[in-house]
């Protein structure tokens, strides 16, 4: 059983007994990968935070012949995101940058550019760049790199030249024109400010796209809305953090709303804008 190592992000953990726990993660040399790690879930874990959410460590493992789960030998803490991740939201947000990491790759089958990936939008949240600009650029490059982010230049429709202007559909995963809009039911319209700002975090750092088109707010949120329709048509389901995040920003708008003066919303109604 020979020692291998390599650098890994964790992803989530599972309980496997009263001390030990599964620890999914996401490494440079093996890609996704599924460890247990013994004596994990003790109060004096000799691991300590090596399994929070995308910590990055030198993880060392072993396996065994026809087995599917390998075994923790030892991780050592190499970058902590702990400081930048202490609120609700932004746990949150690492959690839905690790389930799309999950849910887009194969288990061994190694990625080098998603591992930098994680690290470069994880060291652009931590420096400063918005979780929501974050999370914009990695649902782009994770369409990016698995090969799902729909052709950029021609409309999927009538294969003209797509305009600044453009429009997202579910089936197929398409971008297409305001002309061949009509045919289509549950499109999203990506504005100008959003194409512009999808196509800035296809070619710079995320500091730099926090500096430049990620300050259009509206962009923003028009991108989120087709990067949303994109990951849900391509993995035909809604993801469990996604969920989490909507109950999260909802409740953040009561409170606004409710402010200091504590301006109730009326019974029945939602507490969004229309």
């Amino acid at each position: 059983m020979p020692v291998r190592q390599t650098s890994a992000y964790a992803l989530r953990t599972y309980a496997l007994s009263e001390a030990d726990q599964i620890v999914l993660f996401y490494t440079l040399d093996f890609g996704r990968l599924r460890s247990v790690a013994k004596g994990s879930r003790r109060i004096k874990s000799r691991f300590g935070s090596a399994f929070q959410t995308l910590t990055r460590s030198s993880l060392s493992f072993f396996e065994r012949e026809g087995q599917e789960l390998t075994r923790v030998s030892a991780c050592e803490v190499e970058q902590s995101y702990y400081d930048v991740l202490l609120t609700p939201e932004a746990a949150a947000t690492a959690a839905y940058f690790a389930e799309l990491v999950q849910e887009f790759t194969a288990e061994r089958d190694s990625n080098p550019a998603i591992f930098r990936l994680i690290g470069a939008v994880m060291e652009g949240v931590s420096e400063g760049v918005s979780l929501e600009v974050g999370a914009r650029y990695f649902e782009v490059w994770m369409l990016r790199l698995s090969g799902v982010l729909p052709r950029l230049s021609e409309c999927g429709g009538c294969g003209r030249q797509l305009s600044a202007e453009r429009w997202v559909v579910p089936e197929p995963l398409e971008f297409i024109c305001r002309q061949c809009r009509g045919g289509h039911s549950g499109s999203r319209w990506l504005s100008p400010g959003g194409t512009a700002l999808l196509s800035e975090i296809l070619r710079k750092p995320p500091m730099e796209v926090m500096h430049g088109t990620g300050q259009n707010r509206q962009a923003v949120q028009r991108l989120a809305a087709v990067n949303r329709l994109l990951i849900r048509g391509q993995l035909d389901k809604e993801l469990r953090t996604v969920r989490y995040l909507d109950r999260l920003r909802h409740a953040g708008r009561r409170r606004s709303l409710r402010g200091p003066h504590r301006v109730e919303i009326p019974h029945g109604t939602s507490g969004e804008t229309q």
